[in-house]
């Protein structure tokens, strides 16, 4: 009896079981809780953060791990041979749903930040360069920018401060000019580029980031947009963007498996990406034997990861289309957060930052319950006892500080109803109140606050920690009375997370 086994290509779907409730005759549920089944959530649990981290269908993890036994049943094929073909169908259905021109403009990457590094790290800076961010530029990629700066003598950064609330057409206003400054002040020759959010993290804001790539790009300056919130919560037609690179997580909004993210690049600006991190075993030094461009090849192969995560978008579009469609989708959650986001501020006495709904997709800000007179400094700590207040009782929305204000970034899904904006309301009343009360007894060091956020970020050690006197070795403590496990930097960070 013959051992020999095909090798040929093998769709994702004759690899993957768990899909065939799709190709039944059962009906998705309405929107709303009748989804929380579907999901993997811990009893009780109150989800208003699909924002940071996304949530993965069931139907998406079972398929995750058949996708993990096919990998294990053979990984020579599955390396050598296997994952290609079903990686290029994922690319060539993602390529299809964001407007890309054609195929080989878009890999896959880890996240967002892996992506947007990529890019930055590609570029060859020299001394006169200039790199334009926004105060509210995502972390990661803000200290990215920074260390380009420190390590490239000459290279400079040009801040945009995007202070809300404030209207599109003001920060449209305000673009234009720093953009123009910006080129105006830099040496003949020399590279401009700017970083852009289509939907800043924090504050939660859809930004009119094609009209700020126009006004770029006329200025003669590169654009990257950190699209990362962009895919499953807005419609995209990158090839009609304007901009030169455009990166979004799938694992966030498209109900992928963590982490699998996609990097759009067109053929024009492909010139600038040498290689990859790390580098493939595809990659050809530059010089006239060069072919013009061979970074997709690196793309697909450049060390050992699990491509499960990637392959897994295939089966989150198939859940998307089977839930009712990426236009039912978008419609339900952007009402909803418009809506949630009323109640929510009523429930607190608060206010909605975006009242009109100018920059609301599907995440909503609103104001915290605490007195005006403790939002005078930024401390820290409290983001700290606030995220885990929150944990604590089951429930989860992103918490932050801005503009002398801290506020509620919260998510909408398809699992989420109104009432689950009172509940969190009401949630939020009686936290703020008690952090209150810990902060005054707590007696918090003065050099353990800060005059904003934004300086807490360029120092977040001395912000984020109060010295134990009582043992004298220095140890990190939380500064409230909240309980929590101090495991250093990454703890006393949890208010800045995505």
């Amino acid at each position: 009896m013959s051992n020999t086994q095909s090798i040929a290509p093998v769709p994702i779907d004759q690899i993957v079981k768990a899909t065939k409730i799709f190709s039944q005759r059962t009906l998705a549920p309405s929107f709303g809780h009748g989804f929380l089944p579907y999901f993997s959530f811990k009893q009780g649990y109150l989800n208003l953060n699909n924002g940071s981290y996304g949530a993965l269908p069931k139907v998406v993890t079972e398929a995750c791990n058949e996708l993990m036994a096919w990998q294990e049943e053979n990984t020579d094929f599955y390396y050598r041979i296997g994952f290609i073909p079903p990686l290029i169908n994922v690319r060539e259905q993602l390529a299809k749903l964001v407007g890309a021109s054609d195929v080989d403009e878009l890999v896959m990457v880890a996240n967002a930040s892996t992506g947007l590094g990529l890019v930055l790290r590609n570029f060859l800076w020299q001394s006169g360069d200039a790199i334009v961010r926004c105060n509210t530029t995502y972390a990661t990629i803000y200290k990215t920018i920074q260390y380009i700066h420190d390590v490239t003598p000459g290279v400079q950064i040009s801040e945009f401060q995007l202070i809300f609330p404030t209207t599109p057409q003001a920060i449209l206003d305000r673009w234009t000019k720093h953009i123009h400054n910006v080129k105006r002040s830099s040496p003949q020759g020399k590279n401009i580029v700017a970083v852009i959010d289509s939907i800043v993290a924090n504050p939660a804001a859809a930004m009119p980031w094609k009209e700020m790539v126009k006004i770029c790009k006329d200025a003669g300056i590169w654009t990257i947009v950190d699209g990362a919130h962009s895919v499953g919560q807005e419609v995209l037609n990158l090839a009609d963007c304007g901009a030169d690179f455009f990166v979004s997580n799938c694992h966030k909004w498209l109900n992928s498996k963590r982490g699998a993210a996609f990097l759009w690049m067109p053929k024009e600006s492909q010139k600038i990406m040498l290689t990859t991190i790390p580098t493939s075993a595809s990659y050809v030094t530059p010089g006239p034997d060069r072919p013009e461009t061979n970074i997709i090849s690196q793309f697909q192969y450049n060390g050992t990861i699990d491509y499960t995560t990637y392959l897994s978008v295939h089966v989150a579009l198939q859940w998307r289309e089977w839930i009712g469609g990426e236009a039912a989708i978008h419609a339900y959650c952007n009402n909803l957060a418009r809506e949630g986001g009323k109640i929510l501020a009523q429930t607190m006495n608060t206010t909605v930052m975006d009242p009109n709904g100018e920059f609301t997709k599907a995440m909503v800000n609103v104001t915290l319950p605490f007195p005006s007179d403790f939002q005078a400094q930024y401390d820290p700590s409290i983001g700290t006892a606030l995220s885990n207040k929150l944990l604590a009782q089951n429930k989860y929305a992103v918490t932050y500080y801005h503009n002398n204000i801290w506020w509620t970034r919260v998510s909408a899904q398809i699992w989420n109803e109104l009432d689950d904006f009172k509940t969190l309301g009401n949630a939020l009343i009686t936290i703020c109140g008690e952090i209150v009360t810990e902060h005054k007894n707590a007696n918090v060091p003065q050099d353990c606050k800060a005059d904003s956020f934004h300086l807490y970020l360029q120092q977040p050690i001395r912000g984020a920690v109060a010295l134990d006197l009582n043992n004298g070795v220095g140890a990190p403590r939380p500064i409230t009375t909240t309980k929590v496990t101090p495991v250093g930097y990454h703890t006393h960070l949890a208010s800045i997370r995505p």
